[in-house]
């Protein structure tokens, strides 16, 4: 019985090293510069990103063509690379800080972002990742480094077929309008100044300090002004700024209060001064500036209060932005369709044998 289970556990030790080596070996081979590998674990991995986005398990013929994308993105870096062009991890670093501040709302670093993944999820931010788009950190710092490699590669190579695009005309902005106009839609909002002092020491001292500006506020509502300009300047003790709110259930959820509660802010009329409010770390207190009624924003109308880009901007800087994303995309393909010669790559398996090697 002894001598079974000990043949046993070698055959599974041994099957279990098998897979884990047809995982590691070669499927395709890109030489354009260095002879470079596409491992079938590699293609694994972005096929699983994949079908994550997707919500379903990828066809063979499916497959086929994220190989290909993968042989294309390695011919196009290891040209880049060729005339000497890279892409620094401080650069990769900050792209991937920008994209987390995005999902945010607000400026993160990583370290803070995993904080929050933490805090949010319980998982690590390589689990998260992982469980988010299939690929580890590394894994997927790895990919946005070459897309940067590919997108500065494709601007050097086809500069001059990029420069100068033609914005949108006139007629077609109004066009456009024309047709999405029910989209251009501002909420009910309102706009406050909100006056915070974090509890110190002695929270006695922290709450006296706001109470005397809650003081000037309900006085004179101007103070406002003022009252932002000191809270710039070195060892103010409190902060203070405008705040832009919607009508809706994100906005009471992002400030942490009830649907009740934010309707009673909406209640309240220009310069009025709210009570003063107490956190675990600080007192509060507001005054309500300008209130915005909903409507359907004109052509001429700023996109959100408090900025300055018209609905006609927004909308020509958009249309542009669609056109060069359009023209990249081209430019890109020609790039491809130059590389993409046969001695530059070499797919190791076809027919029946790529069909059973692409069927985990």
């Amino acid at each position: 019985m002894k001598r079974l289970f000990l043949y046993a556990a070698f055959v599974f030790c041994v099957s279990g090293a098998v897979f884990a080596q047809s995982d590691l070996q070669p499927i395709a081979n890109v030489k354009l510069q260095k002879t470079e590998p596409i491992t079938v674990k590699q293609l694994k991995s972005r096929v699983e990103a994949l079908q994550k986005e997707l919500g379903r398990v990828m066809t063979v013929e499916e497959r086929k063509q994220v190989l290909d994308t993968l042989i294309n993105e390695r011919l196009v870096v290891q040209a880049a690379e060729k005339d000497g062009l890279k892409i620094t991890d401080s650069e990769v670093n900050q792209n991937f800080i920008q994209m987390i501040s995005q999902q945010f709302g607000k400026n993160v670093t990583e370290s803070e972002f995993a904080q929050l993944i933490k805090e949010k999820t319980g998982l690590s931010l390589d689990e998260y990742m992982k469980a988010q788009n299939g690929m580890s950190l590394v894994e997927y710092k790895s990919f946005l480094k070459s897309q940067l490699l590919a997108q500065r590669y494709v601007l050097m190579k086809r500069q001059d077929q990029l420069r100068n695009l033609p914005g949108p005309s006139d007629t077609e902005i109004r066009k456009y309008y024309e047709l999405y106009k029910q989209n251009f839609v501002q909420p009910d909002m309102v706009k406050i100044f909100l006056v915070v002092v974090p509890k110190a020491d002695s929270s006695p001292a922290s709450r006296e300090k706001l109470t005397e500006m809650h003081r000037q506020l309900a006085a004179k509502p101007a103070a406002a002004a003022e009252l932002k300009i000191r809270a710039q300047g070195e060892n103010s003790g409190f902060q203070a700024g405008d705040l832009y709110i919607n009508k809706n259930a994100t906005a009471a959820q992002n400030l942490g209060i009830s649907m009740d509660a934010l309707l009673k802010i909406f209640d309240m009329g220009v310069n009025q001064v709210s009570d003063i409010t107490e956190t675990d770390t600080d007192f509060q207190c507001f005054i309500v500036q300008e209130k915005f009624p909903v409507k359907i924003l004109d052509l001429s109308d700023v996109v959100r209060p408090g900025t300055t880009v018209t609905v006609y901007e927004y909308i020509k800087n958009n249309m542009l932005a669609q056109s060069q994303n359009a023209a990249v995309n081209e430019a890109l393909v020609q790039v491809i369709n130059d590389l993409r010669q046969p001695d530059n790559f070499q797919i190791l398996k076809s027919g029946s044998d790529l069909d059973k090697t692409l069927s985990w």
